[in-house]
């Protein structure tokens, strides 16, 4: 259940990274080998009249490794107040002979809708978030939230059969509409 809530918490993160600092996240697992990053690129991919809109997103160094430490840089537009049913639609693809292949939701994992957002991130954000002044109760609120270079340790590892390059798209919305739309590339390699 551990597993599933703090790859929960990744899925969520893509996009709530903007709104609130991570310095203080651990993710501790037993390391098997060394997974690194590269290639990072990412595009906000919701309308324009969606309430929030990733402005810029940096992730240092490139490559990353994993367990290692990484540098995440954030800002999102908020125009108007998140609303408390808020879930997340993620679609995984893996980069197969030129095309990419939906990876199906298996366990919680891969091309999955995931509910309750706002419940689980009271759960995640007093921990690690509240101490900045985050809202950590739905909904959030109209703001731009800005996360200058913040250097986050990243202890986990993750099997190696995950080698390739990847394509995440997180779309969030709610019973009031779409609210914001992040779509990520990267390859991993060990």
């Amino acid at each position: 259940m551990a597993f599933y809530i703090h790859l929960r918490f990744v899925y969520i993160t893509i996009f709530l990274l903007s709104l609130y600092n991570i310095n203080a996240l651990k993710i501790v697992d037993k390391p098997k080998s060394i997974l690194k990053i590269s290639e990072f690129i990412w595009e906000d991919c919701g309308p324009s009249s969606d309430p929030a809109q990733v402005k810029s997103l940096s992730i240092s160094p490139d490559p990353i490794a994993i367990p290692g430490n990484m540098t995440i840089a954030v800002s999102v537009d908020v125009t108007s107040a998140l609303p408390t049913d808020i879930y997340i639609s993620v679609t995984m693809e893996k980069k197969v002979a030129g095309f990419y292949v939906k990876i199906p939701c298996i366990d919680n994992v891969g091309s999955c809708t995931y509910s309750n957002i706002c419940d689980d991130w009271a759960q995640v954000c007093p921990q690690y978030f509240e101490k900045y002044g985050i809202p950590c109760n739905c909904p959030l609120p109209a703001n731009t939230y800005t996360i200058p270079a913040t250097t986050v340790e990243i202890t986990t590892t993750l099997p190696s059969i995950i080698s390739g390059t990847f394509r995440i798209t997180g779309d969030i919305g709610s019973s009031e509409g779409h609210l914001a739309c992040i779509r990520v590339q990267a390859t991993l390699n060990t």
